[in-house]
């Protein structure tokens, strides 16, 4: 049943609208009074109409005006104008609030019930049009995560597969020749501080504690990436995550001084991007240059319009130089302060489009291996460990670039995902065959080893090959085998205690699976 307001100062003009149009509409319209333009606006705050009928005369605030206000409260009401004045500017002003149909006094049954149907029909569309978005906002609300987990392993190594990184990005909503750094955080391997006046990082020991607590410990992390930067939190595999923070503009490396719109860390500044050098202590060496060459330029003469600009843009590089550094700095200080967590933070230099992301998280991986205890904090220098010469240009990190270290960095990643994936899908097998006879759902697995229903889908029939429910029923109608030998029991008890509640249905699932009716398979 849809609302229906009728304003007019005439009691009589609105019973007769409202007794033709429910002997025309019946059960259609819950009606609503208002006898001037005040009510009018109280009765659409309270009952949200979906039609208005409002009449232009009225005393104290006109029909026009009260329609104004109305169409404020609720954009997508219809709005009908009834009036017995046929005025140009009266149609030309309803035309400009929005008003969807100009009617004359006295309304013609046919002409009213013709355009009530009409927007009857238009608000039905439009309800099913918002269920389609919903719908549709739903499944993307479902797909981001694994999209942003998808696009992060592309940039933490190349590969290939059906979606490319221009659809990822594209559903990510970010920009098609992103720049920006990488971050590597790696988690100490041994049990974590406890944070003064807090519970310990892992919470309270017992089943699935640690999944739990590392479930925790992802989602603080990267709650608390994506309140500051724009950015790709690839999954945590083993101690280790990546963070790809993705800047706007362009950066050092393609010659701009870069934007940022992102609320952390502001570059703007040669004093901003001293202090952000000043924050990670132990990248010092590698914001040094960058902080003297903007204080520099700031102590300039600065006389010329020209040199101004140029000690401007100076000090914006310097500031992008030492983004890294920064954000490095602040993350782990999150991670130590805040999740009680000792754990080390890899930076790598900002650098223009997706194979400099790549490149970034490879001299991400080589500061994280080269962290030590004195420098949880590190920024990539140009250097690899141990002094050694530059790493090249290109995605050492994939193999095109030098071996040693960093491909063994990302195959290190790589590994401890699939050794991840693989430890938790034996769990969730390991409960499938002892539960397989009860009840138990897809949804209940995923849930059981903390993944989400699609992802757990995938791997599933990845890794077992074959989907959840054609393996639960394999290890039903295999039970249901062993039991048959036994004669004690009937068929319709090895129904039951196979899973099943109708012997009929596990009739046609047993002859699917194995070309044989239950009966024929006992009586062979």
């Amino acid at each position: 049943m849809y609302r229906l307001l009728i304003a007019d100062d005439e009691a009589l003009e609105r019973e007769g609208l409202e007794w033709m149009i429910s002997r025309s509409m019946p059960g259609v319209f819950e009606v609503i009074h208002a006898a001037n333009g005040r009510t009018a606006i109280q009765r659409a705050e309270q009952h949200r109409p979906d039609i208005v009928l409002m009449d232009i005369k009225m005393p104290g605030i006109e029909g026009l005006e009260a329609l104004r206000r109305i169409k404020d409260i609720h954009p997508r009401m219809k709005l009908v104008l009834v009036t017995a004045y046929d005025y140009f500017s009266y149609a030309k002003q309803a035309l400009e609030i929005g008003v969807r149909d100009y009617m004359l006094k006295p309304a013609k049954r046919e002409q009213m019930i013709g355009l009530l149907t009409s927007l009857v029909q238009e608000l039905k569309e439009e309800h099913v049009r918002r269920e389609e978005e919903l719908k549709t906002t739903e499944k993307l609300a479902r797909l981001e995560p694994l999209a942003e987990s998808e696009l992060a392993m592309h940039l933490m190594r190349e590969r290939t597969s059906e979606t490319g990184e221009s659809d990822l990005l594209e559903l990510l909503a970010l920009p098609a020749d992103p720049s920006g750094y990488a971050l590597v955080l790696s988690f100490e391997e041994e049990e974590p501080h406890r944070v003064s006046g807090g519970p310990g990082l892992w919470g309270d020991s017992g089943e699935n504690g640690d999944t739990a607590s590392r479930k925790h410990m992802y989602d603080a992390v990267k709650s608390w990436c994506r309140s500051r930067y724009t950015c790709v939190v690839s999954p945590l595999m083993g101690r280790h995550l990546a963070v790809f923070v993705i800047r706007p503009g362009e950066t050092e490396e393609s010659g701009g001084a870069g934007r940022s719109s992102h609320s952390e860390p502001k570059s703007a500044s040669a004093e901003e991007g001293a202090r952000a050098c000043g924050e990670a202590a132990a990248a010092t060496a590698a914001c040094g240059a960058a902080g003297s060459a903007a204080k520099a330029g700031s102590g300039r003469d600065g006389g010329t319009g020209a040199r101004s600009s140029q000690y401007e843009a100076d000090a914006a590089n310097a500031a992008l130089a030492a983004e890294p550094a920064a954000a490095a700095s602040k993350l782990h200080g999150y991670v130590s302060g805040r999740l009680g967590r000792r754990a080390t933070v890899g930076a790598g230099r900002a650098h223009h489009g997706l194979t400099g992301l790549r490149r970034s998280y490879a001299e991400a991986c080589a500061a994280a291996i080269n962290a030590d205890e004195s420098a949880f904090v590190r920024v990539y220098d140009g250097e690899s460990a141990g002094g050694g010469p530059p790493v090249p240009a290109g995605n050492a990190a994939a193999g095109h670039g030098a071996p040693g270290e960093l491909e063994l960095a990302a195959q290190r990643l790589l590994s401890e995902r699939e050794e991840r994936t693989t430890s938790v899908l034996k769990e969730a097998k390991d409960w499938i065959d002892a539960h397989f006879v009860e009840e138990i759902t897809l949804e209940q697995a995923a849930e059981r080893v903390h993944l989400s229903l699609h992802y757990f889908s995938k791997m599933f029939k990845r890794h077992m090959g074959e989907t959840f429910i054609d393996y639960v029923t394999r290890l039903r109608i295999e039970r249901a085998k062993e039991l048959m030998k036994n004669d004690e029991l009937s068929l319709k008890e090895v129904c039951f205690e196979v899973g099943y509640k109708d012997p009929n249905y596990f009739s046609r699932v047993f002859r699917k699976v194995t070309g044989i009716s239950p009966t024929g398979y006992r009586g062979r």
